[in-house]
């Protein structure tokens, strides 16, 4: 999950934009700008046998702020043609210089990549007014993005020990307050969720989230037991709705958070995971499905480790 800084943002996204947003007396709190920016659009072919998303394609997580530097980028789009993606959702701390985060913007649609704002929080989940949430999509907006991932995962707060239904109920609101700040926004709003929520019970607020919560939904389907089983309830829905489905991948170590050789395909390696990508499609032939890989680092790592055996 990603630390986000203060609300308040010292310096604007785009070049003159400055004094087009008027900061409230309350600190913290801040009046966006009515217009928004345009969306970057296009994509280049895939290897993959695939159905994108609407306007999208299979996409890449990451975290780290290595990728806003020039050098670091020709490896980044590299490992993204090479791997049929075209779509990277990256987390932008907000003290980024607004210099580098137009750069990879401009870097992504020279190539037909549509930039995401990785954004989340386990808090959000508590939050039914999405205070936090709105916020940031928001600032996609002002960036220029292409939308944002929503990435909130309440599992490590003592309100979800304690009361997981009231949780879950609040999250979805929280969701449902987020898409329609994202419509006013003229965001794309792809919600990223562990593949377990059903197992749990909750397959009215899955249905709810993804009919009225979401234009796309990506799910953690870290565990290489039974994948596509995982993602059935998932799927159903997104067929019913007429939404997008996306396939996540692990790839990072076995160890990192906790993840064990079951959950990542790090040490089973990427020809596996190509295998299981057909399965999967197999499985659901009529499903708008697509797949994410979780992380960049982990994939340069991957790819590095591949090449040289």
């Amino acid at each position: 999950m990603i630390m986000l800084g203060s609300l308040i943002i010292a310096d604007m996204f785009l070049q003159g934009m400055e004094g087009r947003c008027e900061q409230n007396s309350q600190k913290g709190s801040f009046r966006y700008p009515d217009t928004i920016s345009s969306r970057v659009g296009g994509g280049f072919p895939l290897p993959l046998d695939r159905s994108p998303h609407p306007d999208g394609g299979n996409g890449l997580f990451s975290w780290h702020d290595e990728v806003f530097e020039q050098k670091e980028q020709e490896t980044l789009f590299r490992l993204m043609r090479e791997h049929g993606l075209t779509e990277l959702y990256q987390d932008i701390p907000h003290d980024t210089p607004v210099s580098q985060i137009t750069d990879l913007l401009k870097a992504c649609k020279a190539r037909g990549i549509r930039l995401y704002l990785l954004i989340g929080e386990p808090e959000w989940a508590l939050d039914s007014k999405a205070t936090e949430l709105r916020a940031e999509i928001q600032r996609a907006a002002l960036i220029g993005c292409s939308g944002v991932m929503v990435d909130v995962e309440p599992g490590p707060t003592d309100e979800w020990k304690e009361d997981r239904d009231g949780v879950m109920t609040t999250m979805t609101k929280a969701f449902l307050q987020g898409k329609a700040a994202a419509e006013q926004d003229g965001m794309e709003m792809i919600v990223c969720l562990s593949w377990y929520y059903d197992d749990y019970g909750y397959d009215a607020e899955l249905e709810r989230l993804v009919s009225e919560g979401c234009d796309a939904l990506a799910i953690m389907n870290y565990n290489r037991e039974d994948e596509s089983g995982q993602i059935e309830t998932e799927a159903a829905l997104c067929r019913e709705y007429k939404k997008a489905l996306i396939n996540i991948y692990e790839l990072q170590e076995v160890g990192e958070y906790d993840l064990e050789e079951i959950h990542t395909y790090r040490e089973v390696g990427l020809p596996t995971l190509r295998k299981n990508w057909n399965t999967l499609r197999q499985a659901f032939p009529d499903q708008e499905l697509s797949v994410a890989l979780h992380d960049y680092r982990a994939l340069k790592e991957m790819a590095g480790t591949e090449t040289n055996e």
